[in-house]
């Protein structure tokens, strides 16, 4: 639920329309985050994954090391540099929020390469390369630019999940 945030206080309300009724029914899974690289250790800023804007869409081409969920999901939450890190006066500035519609996503040939990353009991997680995948521009969460607020905005709900569920995996 913490990834659903970001579209319930950053999302337009055509996306909310779009999105929300088919995941309230069922019938859409949002369950995938892609923000991790290992080049960036944690220190999110330093993400290399570009989107770049051509017209009415983004062009998006990087490399996540842990991407949860990818293929229990249909609809996955991608954070993307869209200005170049030394175009920003601010660090945290410059990184864009996309809604990735996965179906369509894997109906572009040879632009989304997942690979399972075998971890703990109960946890799914995938490597997954983006190579030219074109996401419409009306997927963008929000501003360009602010993803990574948006994303900052979530993660306390994270947290507490996650300290939930490490709870339960200890009793």
């Amino acid at each position: 639920m913490y990834i659903m945030g970001a579209l319930l206080r950053h999302g337009s309300e055509s996306q909310k329309d779009r999105w929300l009724p088919p995941i309230a029914a069922g019938k859409l899974r949002l369950q995938a985050f892609s923000v991790t690289e290992q080049e960036a250790g944690s220190d999110t800023t330093n993400i290399q994954t570009y989107a770049r804007k051509e017209n009415d869409h983004y062009i998006i081409s990087g490399h996540k090391n842990w991407t949860s969920r990818i293929q229990q999901s249909d609809l996955m939450l991608l954070l993307a540099r869209t200005t170049p890190s030394d175009a920003v006066t601010t660090r945290t500035d410059g990184l864009s929020l996309f809604m990735i519609d996965l179906q369509d996503a894997r109906r572009q040939r040879d632009t989304l390469i997942v690979n399972p990353v075998k971890t703990m009991i109960n946890y799914e997680t995938f490597e997954v390369t983006y190579c030219e995948l074109v996401v419409p521009a009306e997927n963008r969460i929000g501003l360009e630019g602010m993803g990574f607020h948006y994303v900052l905005d979530g993660w306390n709900a994270e947290r507490i999940l996650l300290a939930s569920e490490c709870i339960g995996d200890g009793n």
